[in-house]
């Protein structure tokens, strides 16, 4: 007799199946996940999900585009699992696709905005609107990247080394306190203070979308 199970059941059924892993590290998560066991995406999902919205949260927040730009995030990274060649960790490789994905947010709004600003006509209004890929999009993408690693570099050092070990390099704060010989609750004051500057500098540079092409 054929047993018929729900999405949801079928949900759990995975979840469960993953945590079986959970003492993996993603490098070894990764490499099953390459050979065949894509159930276990979800693991890496739950492990890293709090800490992305926090990141994206920093640059956006609408909450409900949060969630948008969240799965665009998870469904880059899987697409592109393939292309992570482990010289840099994992978090530190998804960060920056998370991060790509609120800009990209953040550029799409303002380009929508403008075209209300100057009352375009309503057929490019929808074209804009369109989730659809675009030619364009490598190149927005590519153009993000840089924008960011600018950013990061022309924070002081003081703030640059507190955002590449907490957001970058996944430290916890006592760890970076630690490192770099300073309070937790600095490193606190550091980091907020780091992405605040980070998200006036990308902002101010998506006001102006023709210096992304």
């Amino acid at each position: 007799m054929l047993q018929f199970i729900s999405e949801q059941q079928a949900e759990q059924n995975g979840l469960k199946r993953a945590r079986q892993y959970k003492d993996l590290s993603d490098r070894q998560i990764i490499y099953k996940i390459l050979r065949g066991d894509t159930f276990l995406f979800k693991l890496l999902v739950q492990r890293h999900n709090d800490r992305l919205f926090r990141i994206q949260r920093s640059y956006i927040s609408d909450e409900d585009a949060i969630k948008d730009t969240l799965q665009q995030t998870y469904m880059k990274a899987y697409e592109n699992l393939d292309s992570w060649r482990g010289n840099a960790q994992f978090s530190t490789w998804i960060t920056r696709i998370a991060i790509n994905e609120a800009l990209k947010y953040i550029n799409k709004q303002k380009r929508y905005s403008d075209l209300h600003d100057f009352n375009l006509n309503s057929d490019e209004e929808i074209r804009l609107e369109s989730t659809e890929q675009t030619p364009d999009d490598d190149i927005i993408q590519q153009n993000l990247q840089k924008l960011l690693g600018q950013a990061i570099d022309e924070l002081s050092a003081t703030y640059r080394k507190v955002y590449i070990k907490r957001e970058m390099e996944q430290m916890s704060t006592q760890r970076t306190a630690e490192k770099l010989g300073i309070s937790p609750s600095n490193v606190k004051v550091r980091l907020h203070r780091a992405r605040k500057q980070l998200r006036q500098t990308l902002q101010q540079q998506v006001k102006f979308p023709g210096i992304l092409y």
